[in-house]
């Protein structure tokens, strides 16, 4: 088994209309959505700040200054941390119903789709199945690319624009195609 589906766990379900989150989840995913709606998407880009506050508010994990763009939908603040610098850009979807971390300066442009969930379409009930999603420190994630769960994008790891990243990337390398595929290597900053 490859180490990133080692890391996908599926919850209980009873049927495939049954919700695998608690009331008290719901409630905080619902109290959350009218937050993003009313204070969090319609402020301007120098409210970033701002916008940081409101993710620490309900339990993201942040450490220095850190850039989420007012149109990035995030579904579980309390499944983000945010490193210093690490940049989340307009529109992008973390879709995190398992942890998603984002390491220092590492870059998600714009349109990315971060699938910390889908499901298990063999079993009758369709259980959720969810993993969690790293970015290292440094990285660049292009445009329109989609991160499925379990998948560690390792340190200055670059994923080209469109790509679908099924399993785990490894530092300092270029990836690029769906599904995703080695294709160069990045030169690590301190070796030059």
């Amino acid at each position: 088994m490859s180490e990133h589906k080692s890391r996908l766990s599926t919850k209980d379900q009873a049927s495939a209309y049954a919700s695998p989150w608690s009331l008290g989840t719901r409630v905080r995913l619902a109290l959350w959505s009218l937050v993003w709606l009313v204070l969090f998407r319609p402020t301007p880009k120098p409210c970033a700040p701002w916008r940081v506050f409101l993710l620490r508010i309900f339990g993201a994990t942040v450490s220095g200054t850190p850039f989420v763009g007012a149109s990035t939908r995030i579904k579980m603040p309390w499944h983000l941390t945010l490193e210093d610098r690490a940049c989340l850009a307009g529109d992008c979807e973390v879709y995190n119903l398992a942890p998603c971390i984002i390491r220092a300066r590492a870059t998600v442009t714009q349109h990315v789709y971060l699938c910390a969930g889908t499901h298990d379409l063999a079993r009758e009930e369709l259980p959720l199945v969810t993993g969690p999603i790293e970015i290292g420190a440094d990285a660049f994630v292009g445009a329109k690319a989609l991160i499925l769960p379990g998948v560690t994008v390792g340190e200055g790891a670059a994923v080209g624009a469109g790509s679908v990243v099924t399993k785990d990337v490894a530092p300092w390398t270029i990836v690029a195609g769906n599904p995703a595929r080695a294709i160069g290597r990045r030169e690590h900053p301190r070796a030059r």
